[in-house]
C-alpha cells in the first residue's frame, strides 16, 4: 500500500493510476495521522506554492510531512512536492516553504529566450547515484513548470540530477529514503515508470544498474498521435479521418469511417512510442460537453495504461444547459483535466474573440 497525499489543489488521476498499474493499492491521506503512519508517502504537488503551502498548514499536514521526512523515510515529491521542500519560492512571494532544503524556488528567466512553462521532453544530467535514477541517464523525462529550484552550494548535497533549460536547475533530489523529482513520472513514459517502480519496489527487488550520466539538452523533438474522435450512427466513439468535416464512406450505407476505438488505438500508439496523444472531439462542439460522458469516460480509461501527456480539445467553450445553469469554459475545461487530460486545446475561434477585444475591448 502506498500513501498519496493530495491535498485537493489539482487532477492527480495518473499519479494514482501509474501506482496501481505498477501492482501498489493506495490509500489517500486524510489527517496528518495518515501520513506518521505511512509506510510509502508519495506527495505529487500540483498547483501554485502559496495555495499549497496554505492547505498543508491549515489542515496541519505541514507538520507531519516534515516529520515524516526528518525520519528518513520513504518518501517520493513529484514537480511542485520537491519545490515545497526548500525553505521559501518567489511564486506570489516570497512565500515560506518547508525548509528541508537550503535554497528558493524562482521563476524561469524568459528574456533568455526560453518560453514559459517549461513545458516538454528534457534530458537530466544525472550528477550523483540515486537508487530511483538508474534506468533514466540518457533517456527523455517530461516537464511541466514555471518556476524551478535554484541551484547552490548549499543545496548540492542534495542534488542527484540536474536539467538545462535557458539555465540549470535541479530535476531531482536524494538523500536517504527521500528522493523528489522536478518532472513528471507519471507522464514520462517507461522511463517515468522506471523511476516509480524503484520507488515501491526497493534495491533489494530490482536489479542495480548503475547510472547512466545523462547530458542535459534542449526540448526533445517529439512524436504526438493526434485522434480525431467522433459519435457514429449508433452513438459509439470512434476514431474517423476524412476531408474536413466529410468522415463518412462513400457507399451505400454512408457509415462513418471508423479506423478504431479511442482507447485501444491509443494504447497502441503509447506502446509503439509515442510521446503525446492527442484527441480532438469532433462533435463536442454540437453538444453540452459535460454532457459528453463517453468523452471523459474515454479520457479516464486511457489515462489507466497511457503515461504520456494527454490533450483533448472540441467544445471547450462557455455553455448554458437545456435548465439554464451556465457553464464557463474553465468549468468545462476543469472536468476534462480531472478525467484524465493534461492539456486542453482550444480552437481558432478564442484566438480571434481575444485579438478583437484587445482591438474594441467589447
Amino acid at each position: 500500500v502506498v500513501t498519496l497525499l493530495d491535498y485537493g489543489a489539482g487532477n492527480v488521476r495518473s499519479i494514482r493510476n501509474a501506482i496501481r498499474f505498477l501492482g501498489c493499492n493506495v490509500k489517500e491521506v486524510q489527517a496528518p495521522e495518515d501520513i506518521l503512519n505511512a509506510k510509502r508517502l508519495i506527495f505529487p504537488g500540483v498547483g501554485a506554492f502559496a495555495a499549497a503551502m496554505d492547505v498543508l498548514n491549515r489542515k496541519g499536514l505541514a507538520e507531519a510531512l516534515c516529520n515524516y521526512i526528518e525520519q528518513d523515510r520513504p518518501f517520493l515529491g513529484i514537480c511542485l512536492g520537491l519545490q515545497l521542500l526548500f525553505e521559501s519560492s518567489d511564486e506570489n512571494g516570497p512565500v515560506k516553504g518547508l525548509g528541508l532544503i537550503p535554497g528558493s524556488v524562482g521563476r524561469f528567466d524568459s528574456s533568455t529566450g526560453c518560453r514559459v512553462p517549461h513545458i516538454g521532453w528534457n534530458a537530466i544530467n544525472v550528477v550523483r547515484d540515486s537508487e530511483i535514477l538508474e534506468d533514466i541517464g540518457g533517456r527523455h523525462v517530461y516537464f511541466v513548470h514555471s518556476y524551478r529550484a535554484i541551484l547552490s552550494s548549499d543545496n548540492e548535497e542534495w542534488v542527484s540530477s540536474t536539467c538545462g533549460y535557458g539555465c540549470d536547475f535541479v530535476a531531482s533530489v536524494t538523500k536517504g529514503n527521500v528522493h523528489a523529482v522536478q518532472f513528471h513520472p507519471e507522464k514520462s513514459g517507461e522511463a517515468g515508470l522506471s523511476v516509480l517502480r524503484r520507488f515501491l519496489y526497493p534495491s533489494s527487488e530490482t536489479t542495480k544498474t548503475g547510472a547512466i550520466p545523462g547530458t542535459a539538452s534542449k526540448l526533445a523533438k517529439r512524436v504526438i498521435a493526434c485522434l480525431d474522435v467522433r459519435a457514429n450512427d449508433r452513438g459509439d466513439l470512434v476514431v474517423t479521418k476524412g476531408d474536413q468535416y466529410d468522415v463518412r464512406e462513400h457507399s451505400n450505407e454512408n457509415e462513418v469511417r471508423n479506423l478504431g476505438k479511442p482507447v485501444d488505438l491509443a494504447r497502441r500508439y503509447y506502446e509503439d512510442g509515442a510521446d503525446e496523444v492527442s484527441f480532438l472531439n469532433i462533435t463536442g462542439f454540437r453538444d453540452f460537453p459535460l454532457g459528453d460522458l463517453p468523452m471523459l469516460q474515454v479520457l479516464r480509461y486511457v489515462s489507466e495504461n497511457v503515461f504520456v501527456p494527454l490533450a483533448v480539445g472540441g467544445g471547450i467553450r462557455e455553455f448554458t444547459d437545456a435548465t439554464g445553469r451556465y457553464y464557463s469554459s474553465l468549468e468545462v475545461a476543469s472536468e476534462y483535466f480531472r478525467s484524465g487530460a493534461d492539456k486542453i486545446s482550444i480552437g481558432s475561434d478564442a484566438v480571434y474573440a481575444a485579438e478583437e477585444y484587445l482591438k474594441t475591448r467589447v
